[in-house]
Parts: C-alpha cells; sequence; structure tokens
C-alpha cells in the first residue's frame, strides 16, 4: 500500500471530514465531529472503580464515562487524573483511556511517564540503529521515555533534537494547563489535521474545500490550496462505495462486509473461479477495505474452502504481506478450525459504518442526515442569495440538530443570519425549502 502524499480536507457546520489520498486513490477517511480522538488528553473525573475489571470508569465530559484499565490505587472515586483517549467512543461504549501519556511527533514519540527507549523495527540498518540508539539514550532523562519513528532514520541530529525540544515543551504546557483546569476538561487539544500531517509526513499536497478552513490548514501546511468541491468530486464517490457492504472483485466475485456488536465478518464470493485464485484475487481489496471502513476489532474473513495446508499458507503470507503498511497495527492470526481467517485491528476511533449509519441498517443516522441537511441548506443559500433558505427536516433529525448548538451557530455565522431548522413529519430525510 503506498504511502499517503495527498489530503483532502472538507469543513462543514458539525464536521470535519479528511480524505487520505495515495496516487490519487482514498486509502482512509477520517471523519470529526468534536468528540475526544485517539490522542486527545483530558483532565478526567473518576466517578466509579471495577475491583473486578480492574478499571475506572471516568467522565471525561461526553455523554459516556471513559474506560480506564488498571487505575492503580491512587486514581479512586472522585480522584482527578489526567488521561489520555487510546479509542473514541463508539455506540454504547466510551472512550478507553491510558494514564501513561504519549506525546506524537513525525520522528518521536515522546513518553514522559514511561522509561525506556523503542526504535521502529523498520529501520533496517544496524549502524543507523546504533547511532540513534546512542544519540537518543545521552538526551533522555531517568523518567523520560521515547519510541523512534522509522523516519528517524533519515533525520539529521539537529531535527531529532528539535523535536524532542518540542515535545518536551508541549509536555509541559499541558501539565500547566492541568493544574490550573477543573475537572472534567479537554487539554491541549490538537486539531485533526495537525495529527494527520505529523502522522503522515511524506504529504505533499493539501486541498481544502472550505474557504474558511484555508487559513487554518496554511498555518499547518504552507502550501495548502483552496478549491471548491474537491472532496466530494473526488472522494465522495468512494466514501458511498465505504458504506456499501458488497465490494466488486476483478473477475467477477465480490466481499460482503458486515459488522456486528462482537466482531466483524468478511465473506468472499468466488464468482466462479477457483478457490486459491479467487481467495488470493480478494487480498489486496481486503487490506484496503479494512483501512478504508476504519474496521477494526476482530475480523474473520470466510474465505472459500483450502483443504491444501500449502494453499492456506500462501494466502496467510499474502494477507500478511497486504496489510504490513497499514499505519494501525493489524495481525493475521492464522486458520481457524472452521477454516476462516482471524484478524485483529487496532481499534483507534469508530469505523464509518458506525459513525455515519443507523445501526446494522445501511441508510444514514440522524446526526448524519442533519449535517448533510446543513451542508445542503448552505449551498442552496450562496447560490440563491435573495431567497429565504430554511432546512426542513424529518422531526427526529430536527431535534438532534436542535442540540447541535455549535454546528447551527457555524451555519449562522456563516450565511450572516440564522438558519432555520423545521420539523416536519411528512419528510423522511431533509429537504431544502424556501420561507417566504
Amino acid at each position: 500500500m503506498p504511502p499517503v502524499d495527498e489530503i483532502l480536507f472538507s469543513r462543514s457546520p458539525g464536521e470535519s471530514r479528511f480524505a487520505l489520498m495515495a496516487g490519487g486513490v482514498p486509502v482512509e477517511f477520517v471523519i470529526d465531529r468534536g468528540a475526544a480522538g485517539v490522542g486527545a488528553f483530558v483532565l478526567g473525573r473518576v466517578l466509579s472503580v471495577n475491583r473486578g475489571l480492574d478499571a475506572a470508569f471516568v467522565d471525561i465530559g461526553e455523554p459516556l464515562p471513559g474506560f480506564l484499565a488498571s487505575p492503580g490505587a491512587a486514581h479512586g472515586e472522585g480522584a482527578v487524573v489526567l488521561v489520555q483517549v487510546t479509542a473514541a467512543s463508539r455506540g454504547s461504549k466510551g472512550a478507553a483511556l491510558s494514564a501513561q501519556p504519549s506525546m506524537q511527533g513525525s520522528l518521536l514519540v515522546y513518553t514522559p511517564a514511561r522509561p525506556g527507549l523503542n526504535l521502529s523495527r523498520r529501520i533496517a540498518d544496524d549502524a543507523r540503529r546504533e547511532g540513534l540508539r546512542t544519540l537518543l539514550r545521552g538526551l533522555l532523562e531517568p523518567h523520560e521515555g521515547l519510541v523512534v519513528r522509522t523516519e528517524a532514520a533519515e533525520a539529521d541530529e539537529a531535527a531529532l533534537l528539535a523535536e524532542l525540544t518540542s515535545l518536551r515543551g508541549r509536555w509541559r504546557s499541558l501539565s500547566e494547563q492541568a493544574a490550573k483546569a477543573a475537572a472534567p476538561a479537554r487539554l491541549l487539544a490538537v486539531p485533526p489535521l495537525a495529527e494527520l500531517l505529523a502522522a503522515h509526513p511524506r504529504v505533499a499536497a493539501l486541498r481544502v474545500d472550505d474557504r474558511a478552513a484555508l487559513a487554518e490548514a496554511k498555518a499547518l501546511f504552507p502550501a495548502a490550496i483552496h478549491e471548491e468541491g474537491v472532496f466530494d468530486r473526488e472522494a465522495g464517490e468512494a466514501l458511498d462505495q465505504a458504506l456499501d457492504p458488497r465490494v466488486p472483485l476483478p473477475g467477477g466475485g465480490s466481499l460482503i462486509i458486515e459488522t456486528t456488536a462482537a466482531y466483524v465478518t468478511v465473506d468472499i464470493d468466488s464468482g466462479g473461479g477457483a478457490p486459491l485464485a479467487a481467495n488470493l484475487a480478494a487480498v489486496p481489496e481486503i487490506a484496503r477495505q479494512l483501512r478504508l471502513r476504519g474496521l477494526a476489532g476482530h475480523i474473520l474473513i470466510d474465505i472459500i474452502p483450502l483443504k491444501d495446508r500449502q494453499a492456506q499458507a500462501r494466502l496467510l503470507a499474502a494477507l500478511r504481506k497486504a496489510v504490513a503498511d497499514d499505519p494501525t497495527p493489524t495481525h493475521v492470526v492464522g486458520v481457524t478450525p472452521l477454516g476462516s481467517v482471524e484478524m485483529t485491528r487496532e481499534r483507534r476511533r469508530p469505523s464509518l459504518a458506525e459513525l455515519l449509519l443507523d445501526g446494522g441498517a445501511p441508510t444514514r443516522n440522524a446526526e448524519t442526515l442533519g449535517l448533510e441537511g446543513l451542508r445542503a441548506a448552505l449551498r442552496a443559500a450562496f447560490d440563491r442569495p435573495q431567497a429565504r433558505i430554511a432546512l426542513a427536516a424529518a422531526p427526529g433529525v430536527a431535534a438532534l440538530l436542535s442540540r447541535n448548538h455549535a454546528a447551527l451557530d457555524d451555519a449562522a455565522r456563516r450565511l450572516g443570519r440564522p438558519l432555520p431548522v423545521r420539523a416536519v413529519p411528512d419528510v423522511a430525510t431533509y429537504q431544502i425549502i424556501e420561507e417566504p
């Protein structure tokens, strides 16, 4: 899988959407609606401790409390604790939290409370590994730790020192902010775009479809440009397809991808091809779809049965190679006794289906429809500036929008007046209307 070389950025009321592109093709979508995402720092308050689970439930200012594993004796009920989100909330599950923070850079990951020095396995040159180890070990304080990214192999000493200094400075600022804040409070919030640029240092282009977001983009990536409608034009179809359970394969086969509460299932339909050839043909698309859809957790692939152990081994090797470049840790476990391939992929954020769809149904949920409606209403208002544009929505959609004050305020700022949202029982989703 080629590295991400471009980001498409779409900002609209209540939502920021990012398409990570490689060679002009979307490989991953990130959609941010303001919830504490992976890497966010929060000053939380412990609501309760479950000794049986060895976990604490922590108020982090979201509808659902976060889950902190192995809280330790110091984090009893009522305690204020600085935590970092390791997996965003999804469905009925609150965010997963860690009390051992890390600061992410493009070359280094700084762990202020976890000593040690670990180098990426992808730094293959032994001499370079030893040089990095010697240099960085001499810079660390006893309580500090570092994870050295693959990109550090190409960096000089000055760049490594500059990033370590920057990460230390961010940690000091965070600690000072935490000392003054009242829990629950989001701390040192890093914009999603900044996180994506740090995670993908080879990005060479950033195109933004919202002129109001261009200044933010340029502050982080000076070469960013505005291009009206670029997200929908170049990534909209791929986003829609990533919500479809069926994925066509070359040669007439297909994948059927479904998500349950317990695991993700991928069924391979051969389309009449030979079993091993059909399974191998599906491998690249399986790897692509896992990342594109943000699928994670326990994954079962119902392959076309292979009785030959050598054929199974060949398929597993191909699958491991296909997911090796996925930036989200992904592991191919093996073939189960019943003949399915078992995999795991680290959960970092809700999948596209969990975020955008209504439960297991292939229909968009009320929040998604409401934010789509706001985008459509703003486009109509700008196209027809003399008209009194309003949004008519299904009662459930209108009710949810009425509670999203940040999105409605943003829409009003852009329009120069409040955008009316009307609950209309006869409307199934939303409609753009003109009022007298």
